[in-house]
């Protein structure tokens, strides 16, 4: 069973601390490294200039990119610039962006037309294409024209999301899509159904789209160590999982108690509002027996690429060892 195996970092590490996370991770051989662009974290585009600088092999990227909080221009020239700099292994995913709302911007009236405009920009710079653009959301003139030659053309995009509407764009335009937070086979296969949807609609083969699921992982020997931390980390993030919570039926109380236990430091009370499907349904927490059969339904419910996400464990060099050592093996050619 071969697919690809990638790893997630959140910008909540030490800058210096990139150089040694990433060559671990580099030296396990995973084959992609995403940084997530959260506004209240430490931004994706300096992280991955470093890691860059200090790997060799590695795919990276951001994971994602949103065009409500920067011109689809501003992230082509930084896309461009980061292939240049690791010799074409850059990847990108663009979408929405979950924590908008944070510094007041609302979801966007027509996702799927700003997405469809962002990933048309993005292209034109990185293909040196002066043509004038005029859409909805996002235009450019003739002037801009990107001076230095990029590496490569065209670079790889993914589309961020966990809505099914916006699963059909990423097979439609992109290579695929990334879900990150996803962890139940059923949900997956929504997903799957909607990118081949979009990719036969635009005469593409629906065998060749990337699904990539990003599931929430905490992974330990310590299997009751890895569920606390699990479920702290979901009393902050629950409340931006829709619709997911809504499909799985997660208590929109449970949520608001867990998420105001959290922000009022009292960790162990946000825990216990956090239901255990919840852990189920964003997650793989556990040893890594726990979480290799949970990896094996996603792939037969039609995932090509699994990026293991936040916060790993509650050890790092001990999740990265028993994600390299353990869990990566399993899912190589030949094993």
């Amino acid at each position: 069973m071969a697919i690809k195996i990638s790893v997630m970092l959140t910008g909540s590490h030490p800058m210096h601390d990139y150089i040694w996370m990433a060559g671990q991770i580099e030296s396990y051989g995973f084959d992609e490294l995403h940084i997530a662009d959260d506004l209240i974290m430490r931004p994706a585009w300096p992280i991955l200039t470093l890691i860059g600088h200090h790997t060799e092999r590695i795919t990276l990227g951001p994971a994602i990119v949103t065009p409500k909080i920067a011109h689809p221009v501003y992230h082509a020239t930084n896309l461009a610039a980061l292939d240049e700099l690791t010799g074409g292994r850059a990847v990108c995913g663009v979408g929405r962006g979950g924590l908008n709302t944070l510094i007041g911007i609302e979801k966007p009236y027509r996702t799927t037309q700003m997405l469809r405009e962002a990933v048309t920009v993005m292209r034109k710079v990185i293909a040196r294409d002066a043509m004038p653009f005029t859409g909805e959301f996002f235009s450019t003139t003739g002037e801009l024209l990107l001076h230095q030659q990029p590496v490569r053309s065209e670079i790889p995009m993914f589309i961020g999301t966990w809505g099914p509407k916006i699963s059909q764009l990423g097979g439609e335009i992109a290579i695929g899509i990334k879900a990150d937070c996803v962890a139940d086979p059923e949900y997956l296969k929504i997903l799957r159904d909607n990118v081949h949807i979009g990719a036969e609609r635009a005469g593409r083969d629906p065998s060749e789209s990337e699904i990539i699921i990003g599931p929430l992982c905490s992974i330990s020997m310590d299997r009751t160590a890895a569920v606390s931390m699990m479920k702290q980390l979901l009393a902050i993030f629950l409340p931006f999982t829709s619709p997911m919570k809504e499909a799985h039926g997660i208590d929109d109380d449970c949520i608001r108690m867990a998420n105001a236990a959290y922000l009022e430091g009292d960790h162990s009370k946000a825990e216990s509002f956090v239901p255990d499907e919840a852990v189920r349904a964003f997650s793989l927490t556990g040893t890594p027996d726990d979480v290799i059969p949970q990896i094996e339904a996603l792939v037969d419910a039609g995932a090509t690429h699994i990026a293991f996400g936040p916060p790993l464990g509650p050890d790092f060099k001990e999740s990265i060892r028993l994600l390299g050592e353990k869990v990566l093996p399993c899912f190589r050619s030949g094993t």
